[in-house]
């Protein structure tokens, strides 16, 4: 339970064992009355829960002195001489008195005291009771006077509720609209030296981040400007139809656009108030109210909904279990901690809406504890547990996704690949060359799979598998590409008969390929069925485009995987053409996380062997590592920028160690030298690093973008098709020259789209 130990003069509070919130009504009844019942004299109290919180000395006395005036109270109550003769009928009612009195002690100080003031009865009119009225009448006014000069009750009485005045001690504060607890900034706390550590977010939304001395993570704080300085006048409004609207059902509304729908119509609402009752009021301040009531309401709450906000830095959010603080993962800082934390009753309310959104699809209780499902209006992919799954706790993941596709461009922001190898892989998709996409988790495998439908272009239909919609299929679809996505039983189920509608992997993919030809995408493969099937679709349809990704580290891991886990020969794996393998790289203790293209092997399936074609060479730095490919010596092909390449030296002196065996047998295929495949990939590295040098150049970060991007790749596609002759062959001197010429005509043209 909630109860302390004492270490000497220590107490020491283990909330783990505790079943209520930390600083709710019922902890501090609990927790006020074990104070009371310590004979041991108490220096500090020392609570232990995810954050270690200790009173000093001077805060510990607070509540050891009110403890004090209730064993005080305990020993007064004890006592039959205190409320006259038996026979007096104001005996009980003296006794019923302080009992109440008592009773509120636990609850609200200040209501304890309006009781012993408001008591009162008359003169007894026999002169025999008079002495036990006068009696009582003492007590209750030393008792009164007592309790009165108690800190406990001048800080309730400042603060206006017990539970504040507590949270004020241990340094957390309340949400004022909601029961949820928020930690202050620690003292020490110092703001990170770094301009990607402060910035501003939609809604007037505030980033900083901070860091701790001692502490190896960060500090990630948000701050709302126009919640925290709203009108007293307004706040009161807005808590008021939090706590109407909390009471509503909207179990049957649409909850894919119902946020939006109740944010706008809060915002009119609080128009309409401060209007009429003469309160000022901004449009900024309404909005910002409107999302604030929208979130808590039919959201996730106000800081997950702001979190949200900022898609372009934080990557993860993780909810370890209710009462928690909620920590992230930022693409620069890494893991931070933040300031807020949810109780069970908040959790509860922001998991029912995740799982509402999915329309019936997908089932969260007792007999379903587990579920992943996509919040598409936040573009996040949720994990979600619960009992019997989890130790009687609620658990989430929360993975916020970009709205578009990366872009090869936007890997060389982040030093993810290099133009060359951009140029390459974007040939080999284009040349329909199978490929598995591997790495342990968050190393951006989905991203980097869905980056590659750029290069497939909008001539081929296009089907990704998946269990949940993470690769997005209408920021696609938008911009006339042929996709189609497919949903299939999630692997955690494929093994329970009937427990779901949709079909399994392997029968959803032989259907899809009876419609006709496409590429094919499967995202996220986990389990045996997933595997055979896909070993099934690449040896008995030889030549179909398939990209999959899986979590491994390695070759070995697969292999071992199939041969030991799955029991499938590991020769099977000569039927994917090319494996590459993402990382997580970082330097120093407190650097920041880059996710890069670590290796990549194609398979010789003449030699049934694994040939290394690339390889990320790790420096000291990430300026200093190096994307080696094996197989090409000159030295432009480990360069992180080809806008200025001479491609008609690079067509006299391309230097090979050996050529790569995928790109061999696709060349083969299509009737064109390898040569010019390799070509090629310089060609196209150089039109991805005049993407990437002219956002920088122009301060344009929108060029690097899936629309610009999508724009220049398909202009440079047509360009090589009109200078190929008939033997497959392009000049790519001539290739380069009329490509500069296209490449300003095309900014201009953005230019001037941007303008309208």
């Amino acid at each position: 339970m909630c109860n302390a130990y004492l270490e000497g003069t220590h107490a020491i509070v283990d909330l783990s064992k505790c079943p209520y919130e930390f600083g709710s009504p019922e902890f501090l009844n609990m927790h006020l009355k074990d104070l009371a019942t310590i004979e041991g004299a108490i220096s500090r109290i020392r609570y232990e829960e995810e954050l270690v919180i200790e009173l000093d000395e001077e805060k510990t006395a607070v509540l050891t002195e009110y403890a004090n005036v209730i064993k005080q109270v305990e020993g007064i109550m004890l006592r039959e001489d205190i409320y006259g003769m038996k026979q007096d009928d104001h005996h009980d009612l003296r006794k019923k008195a302080l009992r109440q009195f008592y009773e509120y002690m636990f609850m609200n100080p200040l209501m304890a005291g309006r009781t012993l003031e408001d008591f009162s009865e008359p003169t007894p009119e026999k002169q025999v009771y008079v002495k036990g009225y006068q009696t009582f009448r003492a007590w209750i006014n030393g008792i009164l006077k007592r309790f009165t000069e108690t800190k406990l009750y001048d800080l309730t009485k400042k603060t206006g509720d017990m539970r504040l005045a507590f949270l004020s001690l241990t340094g957390l504060r309340s949400l004022y609209f909601v029961n949820s607890i928020v930690l202050d900034i620690p003292p020490n706390a110092v703001p990170v030296k770094d301009p990607d550590a402060h910035y501003k977010l939609n809604y007037g939304m505030e980033v900083q981040i901070y860091e701790i001395p001692g502490n190896d993570s960060f500090l990630y704080v948000q701050t709302n400007p126009y919640i925290s300085n709203l009108n007293p006048e307004l706040q009161k409004i807005l808590k008021r139809v939090l706590l109407e609207q909390g009471k509503e059902n909207f179990d049957n509304s649409d909850y894919r656009v119902l946020f939006d729908l109740k944010s706008k119509e809060y915002r009119q609402y609080f128009l309409d108030e401060a209007v009429l009752n003469g309160i000022p009021i901004t449009p900024k301040d309404a909005i910002a109210m409107g999302r604030e009531a929208a979130a808590w309401v039919v959201g996730l709450g106000a800081p997950l909904e702001n979190i949200a906000l900022d898609r372009d830095n934080v990557t993860d959010v993780y909810i370890d279990s209710e009462n928690s603080p909620l920590y992230l993962e930022h693409r620069k800082f890494g893991i931070c901690h933040t300031l807020f934390r949810y109780n069970r009753e908040l959790l509860e309310n922001a998991f029912k809406h995740i799982v509402l959104s999915e329309k019936g699809v997908r089932k969260f209780d007792e007999n379903n504890p587990i579920v992943d499902v996509v919040l598409k209006r936040l573009n996040m992919r949720c994990h979600l547990q619960r009992p019997p799954a989890t130790f009687d706790e609620l658990q989430g993941a929360l993975r916020i996704m970009k709205d578009t596709p990366f872009t090869y461009p936007q890997y060389f922001a982040f030093r993810s690949v290099t133009p060359f190898f951009a140029g390459y892989d974007d040939v080999m998709v284009t040349l329909g060359a199978s490929e598995a996409v591997l790495g342990l988790k968050g190393c951006g495998k989905t991203a980097f799979t869905a980056a590659k439908i750029l290069s497939i272009g909008t001539k081929k239909r296009i089907i990704p598998i998946q269990d949940i919609e993470e690769i997005p299929v209408r920021a696609f679809r938008k911009r006339g590409f042929h996709i189609g996505a497919a949903r299939v039983q999630s692997s955690d189920i494929e093994n329970a008969p009937g427990t779901s509608k949709e079909l399994d992997l392997v029968s959803m993919a032989n259907a899809l390929l009876r419609m006709g030809d496409a590429a094919i995408i499967i995202n996220e493969v986990r389990s045996r069925v997933a595997v055979q099937g896909i070993i099934n679709l690449l040896n008995t349809q030889p030549g179909v485009f398939l990209l999959y990704n899986l979590h491994a580290e390695s070759l070995k891991d697969i292999q071992d995987r199939l041969e030991l886990v799955f029991g499938i020969p590991s020769v099977s794996m000569l039927a994917t053409d090319r494996y590459s393998f993402l990382s997580k790289i970082k330097f120093g203790r407190k650097g920041r996380i880059y996710r890069v293209l670590g290796f990549s092997y194609e398979t010789d399936q003449k030699e049934k062997s694994f040939v290394e074609v690339f390889e990320m060479q790790k420096g000291n730095a990430i300026e200093n590592c190096t994307l080696v490919p094996k197989f090409i010596k000159n030295p432009e092909a480990t360069s992180w920028d080809l806008g200025r390449i001479d491609m008609g030296r690079m067509e006299r002196e391309m230097q090979l160690e050996f050529m790569p065996p995928a790109l061999k047998r696709r060349a083969e295929n299509s009737g064109v030298k390898p040569e010019q495949y390799l070509l090629q990939s310089f060609f196209k590295g150089k039109v991805f690093s005049d993407i990437y040098n002219a956002a920088n150049e122009l301060g344009n970060r929108h060029l690097l973008e899936i629309d610009f991007t999508f724009k220049v790749n398909n202009a440079a596609n047509r360009l090589l098709q009109a200078l190929e002759n008939e033997n497959g062959e392009v000049d790519f001197k001539v290739a380069q020259k009329k490509w500069d010429e296209e490449f300003v005509r095309l900014l201009k043209a953005e230019a001037e789209e941007a303008k309208k």
